[in-house]
């Protein structure tokens, strides 16, 4: 194209950057209250329990979030019935063959056995996991919040010993949560060295052409074809040094989160 500047596509609506928001704030509160109250004793916690004026501050906080997230899940799923296309092949975020194919495509890209990585439609398959991820977290972490919420309730529904087994599954649930966000969403969506410091789709839903072409190629030839965006040429791009050594970084940074929760978390979650 002859124009020096970039060309955006309107990936996500206001729809979903609202929806977007609403889940990250719920989750801050979620985990951050949560984490604190289970692991009581440790000095972040205390400091929470300071910044929100106390412990029961903290835990009304945590329920008020739990709120926000069944609030946002609603909306979700309306939106999505909304929209329901009746082929449920159109479906965008619908796993397929195509997926486990690129999961081995990747594999071998990554272990430098193949020298392209596998061209993506609309959602890659690791996205496709992480949002099936959220919903199989919201029910498990909503159903065994509800019971600890409203343990007279439970009471009469379930054996005191299941009362037991969602606690634990409750604070397994968001352990697995906070690895997942720290390990597998903020590195790929926002310090990945190809988008950093972020990803631009979460606040305003573009998503420049150049990038789309490079991370979701069949999409986009697809909307070529029906004329709604304009042909380019796609480019090589190498990663700058710079860019290289900040993966290295972030890669170093995020292992050892990872280890760390994995010897400290896990075990007194699980205890």
């Amino acid at each position: 194209m002859s124009s020096s500047k970039p060309v955006y596509y309107q990936r996500w609506n206001l729809q979903h950057r609202l929806q977007h928001i609403t889940l990250v704030i719920s989750m801050i509160g979620l985990l951050w209250s949560g984490l604190a109250i289970k692991f009581h004793y440790t000095a972040w916690a205390q400091f929470t329990f300071r910044f929100f004026s106390g412990f029961h501050a903290t835990l009304i906080v945590h329920k008020l979030s739990a709120t926000l997230l069944i609030v946002v899940a609603v909306w979700h799923l309306a939106f999505l019935l909304k929209n329901w296309d009746p082929n449920w092949k159109k479906w965008a975020m619908m796993p397929t063959l195509n997926d486990f194919r690129d999961a081995g495509h990747h594999m071998q890209y990554l272990l430098q056995k193949r020298t392209k990585p596998p061209e993506y439609d609309r959602y890659t398959y690791l996205e496709k996991f992480e949002y099936l991820a959220i919903f199989w977290g919201m029910v498990a972490m909503g159903a065994t919040g509800l019971s600890l919420w409203f343990p007279e309730i439970a009471g009469h529904l379930v054996p005191r010993s299941f009362l037991d087994a969602f606690r634990i599954v409750h604070a397994n649930e968001a352990v697995v949560a906070i690895i997942t966000l720290a390990y597998g969403h903020f590195f790929t969506a926002h310090l990945n060295p190809g988008v950093f410091p972020s990803s631009p789709v979460w606040y305003n839903g573009k998503l420049p052409l150049e990038h789309m072409l490079e991370e979701h190629p069949l999409e986009y030839q697809r909307l070529v074809e029906k004329g709604e965006l304009p042909l380019i040429e796609r480019h090589e791009h190498k990663l700058p040094f710079w860019r290289k050594g900040l993966a290295a970084i972030e890669l170093i940074i995020y292992s050892a989160v990872f280890y760390y929760l994995l010897i400290t978390f896990l075990p007194k979650a699980i205890a």
